[in-house]
């Protein structure tokens, strides 16, 4: 009886899991969608190259348009470090991607288990973005990194 119990309760789990990542992949595609859509002035048909992590986001964004080139991009998702691609706008899910790479004008990432995401003033610029009001309050300073 034990045993059969152990292994529903392991059942139960691995379901609640499984429903917990889809609900985060959820969340997180609709943040970086409305991110990606205030760096590009579109609302509709944003062209995205992703790196392969980060592939689950057009499974739940109406928005974009997936492209197998990164020049054919309009903003290039990553999620971990890409060899190419460098100058292309580009929104990032990691903190250290955005140090890393000039060209990250926006991260959205899990810290603490907390959702944080912050647009970088001096990239913004270089890019000639203007954000809509909702953002400013997630803009910071480069130096601030």
């Amino acid at each position: 009886m034990f045993r059969i119990i152990y292994v529903l309760l392991l059942f139960y789990w691995a379901f609640a899991f499984a429903n917990s990542k889809e609900q985060i992949h959820k969340i997180e595609s609709e943040i970086i969608s409305k991110i990606c859509s205030a760096v590009t002035g579109k609302n509709a048909d944003i062209k995205v190259y992703l790196t392969e992590n980060m592939k689950y986001i057009t499974k739940y964004s109406k928005i974009f348009v997936m492209v197998d080139r990164c020049k054919d991009a309009d903003v290039v998702i990553a999620g971990k470090e890409l060899q190419n691609c460098r100058g292309k706008l580009m929104v990032v899910t990691k903190y250290y991607l955005l140090k890393k790479y000039n060209n990250a004008v926006a991260a959205f990432y899990w810290y603490k288990g907390r959702p944080n995401i912050i647009f970088v003033k001096e990239r913004l610029e270089n890019f000639k973005i203007s954000l809509p009001d909702r953002f400013i309050k997630y803009v910071d300073s480069e130096k601030n990194l």
